[in-house]
Protein backbone atom coordinates (compact mmCIF):
# COMPACT_ATOMS: atom_id res chain seq x y z
CA UNK A 1 0.00 0.00 0.00
CA UNK A 2 2.85 2.40 0.85
CA UNK A 3 4.47 1.87 -2.55
CA UNK A 4 1.14 2.57 -4.24
CA UNK A 5 0.72 5.84 -2.34
CA UNK A 6 4.33 6.84 -3.02
CA UNK A 7 3.82 6.14 -6.73
CA UNK A 8 0.56 8.12 -6.75
CA UNK A 9 2.23 11.11 -5.07
CA UNK A 10 5.11 10.98 -7.56
CA UNK A 11 2.67 10.83 -10.46
CA UNK A 12 0.66 13.80 -9.18
CA UNK A 13 3.78 15.89 -8.60
CA UNK A 14 5.12 15.17 -12.08
CA UNK A 15 1.76 16.08 -13.66
CA UNK A 16 1.73 19.58 -12.18
CA UNK A 17 1.05 22.55 -14.35
CA UNK A 18 4.09 23.95 -16.17
CA UNK A 19 5.53 27.20 -14.88
CA UNK A 20 4.04 30.41 -16.22
CA UNK A 21 7.45 32.12 -16.30
CA UNK A 22 10.78 30.53 -17.17
CA UNK A 23 14.19 32.22 -17.23
CA UNK A 24 17.24 30.64 -18.87
CA UNK A 25 20.68 32.20 -18.38
CA UNK A 26 23.92 32.00 -20.31
CA UNK A 27 27.13 33.74 -19.23
CA UNK A 28 29.68 34.37 -21.98
CA UNK A 29 33.01 35.03 -20.28
CA UNK A 30 35.48 33.86 -22.91
CA UNK A 31 35.54 34.19 -26.69
CA UNK A 32 37.82 31.21 -27.36
CA UNK A 33 36.10 28.26 -29.04
CA UNK A 34 34.56 25.97 -26.44
CA UNK A 35 35.61 22.37 -26.29
CA UNK A 36 33.66 19.61 -24.67
CA UNK A 37 29.98 20.29 -24.03
CA UNK A 38 28.06 20.70 -27.30
CA UNK A 39 25.40 22.86 -25.63
CA UNK A 40 27.97 25.41 -24.49
CA UNK A 41 29.65 25.45 -27.89
CA UNK A 42 26.30 26.01 -29.64
CA UNK A 43 25.36 28.86 -27.28
CA UNK A 44 28.76 30.50 -27.78
CA UNK A 45 28.49 30.21 -31.56
CA UNK A 46 25.02 31.75 -31.46
CA UNK A 47 26.17 34.70 -29.32
CA UNK A 48 29.38 35.31 -31.30
CA UNK A 49 27.81 34.95 -34.76
CA UNK A 50 28.89 37.83 -36.99
CA UNK A 51 31.62 39.10 -34.66
CA UNK A 52 34.79 38.95 -36.77
CA UNK A 53 37.46 41.01 -35.05
CA UNK A 54 38.87 40.41 -31.60
CA UNK A 55 37.25 43.68 -30.38
CA UNK A 56 33.83 42.69 -31.77
CA UNK A 57 34.08 39.31 -30.05
CA UNK A 58 35.12 40.96 -26.76
CA UNK A 59 32.07 43.24 -26.91
CA UNK A 60 29.80 40.16 -27.14
CA UNK A 61 30.92 38.94 -23.71
CA UNK A 62 28.22 39.36 -21.09
CA UNK A 63 25.14 37.88 -19.46
CA UNK A 64 22.25 36.65 -21.62
CA UNK A 65 18.75 35.84 -20.35
CA UNK A 66 15.93 34.15 -22.26
CA UNK A 67 12.56 34.89 -20.65
CA UNK A 68 9.64 32.73 -21.77
CA UNK A 69 6.03 32.82 -20.59
CA UNK A 70 2.82 30.98 -21.36
CA UNK A 71 -0.64 30.35 -19.95
CA UNK A 72 -1.75 33.99 -19.80
CA UNK A 73 -5.22 35.24 -20.66
CA UNK A 74 -4.05 36.90 -23.88
CA UNK A 75 -6.30 39.96 -23.55
CA UNK A 76 -3.94 42.53 -22.04
CA UNK A 77 -0.43 43.66 -23.04
CA UNK A 78 2.44 41.82 -21.39
CA UNK A 79 5.24 43.66 -19.64
CA UNK A 80 8.58 42.15 -18.66
CA UNK A 81 10.50 44.02 -15.96
CA UNK A 82 14.10 42.84 -15.53
CA UNK A 83 15.77 44.37 -12.47
CA UNK A 84 19.42 43.68 -11.85
CA UNK A 85 22.61 44.68 -10.08
CA UNK A 86 26.05 44.58 -11.61
CA UNK A 87 29.36 43.95 -9.86
CA UNK A 88 30.61 47.55 -10.12
CA UNK A 89 27.32 49.38 -9.53
CA UNK A 90 27.00 48.49 -5.85
CA UNK A 91 23.47 48.34 -4.49
CA UNK A 92 22.00 50.41 -7.35
CA UNK A 93 19.20 48.55 -9.12
CA UNK A 94 19.15 48.86 -12.90
CA UNK A 95 16.03 48.14 -14.94
CA UNK A 96 15.17 46.83 -18.38
CA UNK A 97 11.53 46.95 -19.42
CA UNK A 98 9.88 45.44 -22.49
CA UNK A 99 6.26 45.52 -23.61
CA UNK A 100 4.81 42.75 -25.77
CA UNK A 101 1.40 42.74 -27.44
CA UNK A 102 -1.41 40.82 -25.78
CA UNK A 103 -0.84 37.09 -26.16
CA UNK A 104 -1.05 33.98 -24.04
CA UNK A 105 2.61 33.10 -24.64
CA UNK A 106 5.85 34.64 -25.81
CA UNK A 107 9.51 35.17 -25.14
CA UNK A 108 12.12 37.91 -24.88
CA UNK A 109 15.91 38.00 -25.00
CA UNK A 110 17.68 40.26 -22.49
CA UNK A 111 21.39 41.00 -22.95
CA UNK A 112 23.77 42.74 -20.58
CA UNK A 113 26.82 42.98 -22.83
CA UNK A 114 29.19 45.26 -24.69
CA UNK A 115 30.44 48.42 -23.04
CA UNK A 116 27.87 48.10 -20.24
CA UNK A 117 29.27 44.70 -19.30
CA UNK A 118 32.88 45.85 -19.73
CA UNK A 119 32.38 48.98 -17.59
CA UNK A 120 30.01 47.65 -14.89
CA UNK A 121 30.92 43.96 -14.69
CA UNK A 122 28.85 40.82 -14.49
CA UNK A 123 25.26 40.66 -13.24
CA UNK A 124 25.42 39.78 -9.56
CA UNK A 125 21.67 39.50 -8.82
CA UNK A 126 18.45 39.77 -10.85
CA UNK A 127 14.66 39.55 -10.69
CA UNK A 128 12.17 39.14 -13.56
CA UNK A 129 8.56 40.24 -13.08
CA UNK A 130 5.86 39.33 -15.59
CA UNK A 131 2.85 41.64 -15.80
CA UNK A 132 -0.39 41.11 -17.65
CA UNK A 133 -1.86 44.58 -17.84
CA UNK A 134 -1.04 46.11 -14.46
CA UNK A 135 -1.19 42.83 -12.50
CA UNK A 136 1.94 40.88 -11.54
CA UNK A 137 1.40 37.34 -12.81
CA UNK A 138 4.75 35.72 -11.95
CA UNK A 139 8.24 36.48 -10.66
CA UNK A 140 11.57 34.69 -10.77
CA UNK A 141 14.76 35.84 -9.10
CA UNK A 142 18.33 34.79 -8.58
CA UNK A 143 19.49 33.37 -5.28
CA UNK A 144 21.32 36.58 -4.35
CA UNK A 145 18.34 38.91 -4.95
CA UNK A 146 17.01 40.38 -1.70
Amino acid sequence: MKTFLAGLVLLLVSCGAPETLRVRQFHLRDTQPASGDLFIRAEMNKRLHGAVTKEERALRMGDYYHVRWHGLGGRKPVKILFEYRQARTGARILRYEAIAPASSEGDRQIRIWGEDFRDNGRVSAWRVSLYEGSEVVAQKQSFLWD
